[in-house]
């Protein structure tokens, strides 16, 4: 049988976490997805002295049958399949320096209106290989693009049909720098996405106990120290 919340892990009620603002939500947040959505940004600057950060929401058609993660798993692997395929192609074409990125990721399903599954992602990109998600058309060859097409492949549909399935809310980028080597001073653009990833971490619409994750992220070892 399911259930609204995950016992397995620590439910918060407060206003910030570790010196940071966050959402406020009826039922609070689980800690544990909080830990890890810092961490994961001090990892992508540890790792990038500049990192492009974008926010999408992946839903599905009616008729499919989301009873597991496979969706997502695929989603992230076919998105990294053409960060490195663009890569290539720009080693080949650009003379001089090609910036290499990885993808890094957190993402959470949640339970929509008719008890459809939904997700939330935040991905994380090398600043200095990727700075904007481009024109929002089909066709070209952007962020915006690969994102869409990688949603496309995960399902098994046209790109055409799996656009309308691709949402990016209101203001969906952030640029991030590393003031300093192994040092991050937790400017405004860090706090206000962390405070907007907080979201993710809210304990309302994750139904447990159905077979499924709800949260996950890349996996990451080590952490920077934190500036004042």
């Amino acid at each position: 049988m399911s259930k609204s919340s995950n016992r397995n892990l620590t439910v918060l009620n407060a206003r910030n976490f570790r010196g940071l603002p966050i959402l406020q939500f009826k039922n609070g947040v689980y800690g544990e997805y909080l830990y890890n959505n810092l961490n994961l940004i001090y990892h992508a600057l540890n790792r990038y002295a500049k990192v492009f950060a974008v926010r999408v929401d992946l839903r599905f058609p009616d008729y499919y049958n989301t009873d597991d993660n496979r969706y997502v798993t695929r989603f992230i692997e076919s998105l990294k399949a053409k960060v490195t395929a663009d890569y290539i192609a720009k080693c080949k074409n650009t003379e001089g320096y090609v910036h290499q990125s990885e993808v890094l990721y957190i993402w959470v399903q949640e339970t929509g209106q008719l008890n459809r599954p939904h997700y939330h992602l935040c991905l994380f990109f090398n600043g200095n290989a990727y700075r904007s998600l481009g024109v929002f058309e089909l066709g070209r060859p952007n962020m915006y693009n690969r994102i869409v097409n990688a949603w496309a492949s995960a399902l098994a549909l046209d790109v055409v049909a799996a656009q309308g399935l691709v949402h990016f809310p209101k203001t969906p980028f952030y640029q991030l720098e590393r003031v300093e080597l192994g040092r991050i001073h937790l400017d405004h653009t860090i706090r206000e996405l962390f405070r907007r990833l907080s979201y993710f971490a809210k304990v309302d619409s994750k139904t447990y106990g159905d077979g499924r994750r709800h949260y996950g992220c890349s996996r990451f070892l080590g952490r920077l120290q934190v500036g004042d």
